[in-house]
């Protein structure tokens, strides 16, 4: 049978990406946690940026050479022909302040690992980002009687600000992966939340099979629930295959969401 979107989804699916582009400069950093950097953003090509779900995603961009002019897409995802090499992330808009404006990115530390973590571990305030966006990655379902979170920390941010916006009395369950006691967060919702702290105490990120234990072993509400869940690729198909075959949970409010890959990840798991 094909699958009937909601609304929400539909409008997620077909809403134009980007809607907004340009150049923002660093206003603040604060390190978190060990293992994540709270960036905030600024600059008047903000002013146009919207906010409609929580959780939204945004791209973020820095040019490989140090100097380098930002090259910004034209007319959807294009770039002209004659621009430099540049790197380009996908990343959760943690929160947006439209009278600043002031968007605010947590960012996931990876030691000397990839452009962008580097970037955040050493940012300072003037640095320039070019941005563009952004998509929707988590869309309410105003008919669900609760809502399940799971993820690790790459997913933190976006579960952060989701539990800021669930309506009061909303009754939520959130698990979230992260290494050790140093990575938990103060995380508020006027939702009723259970949150569950899943440690990994060392094992390797992406490889640990603790996140899909303790949701199996989670009792569910009765009703309809909205799921989100968001992660290494392969943890993300086990816990929606759990979800979906051994819970019976409905597709159409069911998102599971492959952040990244372990390099160990087969090719063919989305």
């Amino acid at each position: 049978m094909p699958q009937t979107l909601s609304p929400a989804a539909r409008r997620a699916k077909e809403r134009p990406f980007p809607l907004c582009v340009g150049v923002a400069t660093v206003a603040s950093v604060r390190r978190l946690t060990p293992g994540m950097a709270r960036v905030v953003l600024t600059g008047d090509a903000l002013a146009a940026f919207p906010d409609e779900e929580p959780g939204e995603i945004v791209t973020l961009g820095w040019p490989l050479e140090d100097g380098a002019d930002i090259v910004l897409p034209q007319d959807g995802w294009r770039f002209p022909a004659d621009a430099p090499e540049q790197h380009w992330r996908n990343y959760t808009v943690r929160a947006f302040d439209r009278t600043g404006p002031r968007l605010t990115v947590d960012f996931v530390l990876h030691g000397d690992h990839g452009h962008a973590s580097r970037w955040a571990a050493g940012a300072r305030p003037g640095d320039r980002v070019g941005f563009a966006g952004p998509r929707i990655h988590f869309y309410g379902e105003p008919d669900a009687d609760w809502t399940l979170l799971a993820g690790d920390e790459t997913a933190l941010p976006s579960i952060a600000a989701t539990l800021e916006r669930l309506p009061a009395g909303h009754r939520v369950l959130a698990f979230v992966e992260v290494d050790d006691e140093r990575e938990r967060q103060d995380l508020r919702c006027p939702g009723e939340l259970d949150l569950r702290w899943v440690l990994r105490g060392g094992e390797p990120r992406g490889r640990s099979r603790r996140l899909e234990e303790a949701v199996r072993a989670a009792v569910l509400p009765e009703g309809r629930g909205k799921v989100w869940v968001a992660g290494e690729s392969l943890v993300v198909r086990g816990l929606r295959e759990h979800l979906r075959g051994g819970r019976g949970l409905e597709i159409g409010p069911l998102q599971a969401i492959g952040y990244w890959k372990h390099r160990d990840t087969p090719d063919d798991v989305e």
